[in-house]
């Protein structure tokens, strides 16, 4: 089960001379959530099975758009959007994890182009970094099962930023 109460939200705001006077603008954002790690999440090897990092990496996908006020929900009932399907992912493990452990997982936009976002995840264990992964997603619509790609509209480009990692 994931800790929501540790979901972390930093937010590096900037000051804008356009629009209301004072009114801050969200330059940056980044979440983070805790997982405890579970039995059934290793292999033989006593050790995380791949397949799961992946499993995080949505999860933590979810939970930054939860955290800047546009979850699935938002996308679909207020942006018309069937949400964002994924085209590419991947991962680099650095460390092992292991059973019982506490994976911090970090989540943050790496990157828009015309149709798609670039989310970056870092996976740590007290500290130690154990593995880096990124998912590209496609801005989708669609009606009678056919799916469209569009330009991300403007509200999702506003709560969502792209994070500088600073690495």
């Amino acid at each position: 089960m994931i800790r929501a109460n540790v979901n972390k939200i930093e937010i590096e705001e900037r000051r804008s001379d356009r629009g209301i006077a004072g009114c801050a603008m969200i330059a940056a954002m980044k979440n983070e959530i805790e997982i405890p790690v579970e039995w059934g999440d290793t292999d033989q090897a006593a050790i995380v099975f791949y397949p799961n990092y992946f499993r995080w990496f949505d999860i933590g996908t979810r939970h930054l758009l939860d955290a800047a006020g546009v979850s699935y929900g938002v996308l679909k009932s207020e942006l018309g959007l069937l949400g964002l399907p994924l085209v590419e992912a991947g991962s680099r493990f650095l460390n092992p994890i292991r059973f019982g452990d506490t994976v911090r997982l970090t989540s943050y936009v790496a990157s828009w182009r015309r149709k798609t976002v670039r989310i970056d995840h870092l996976v740590t264990v007290d500290g130690r970094r154990c593995a880096e992964g990124h998912e590209v997603r496609v801005i989708a619509t669609g009606e009678d099962g056919q799916i469209q790609t569009i330009p991300p509209p403007q509200r999702l480009l506003e709560a969502l930023p792209v994070h500088n990692s600073g690495e």
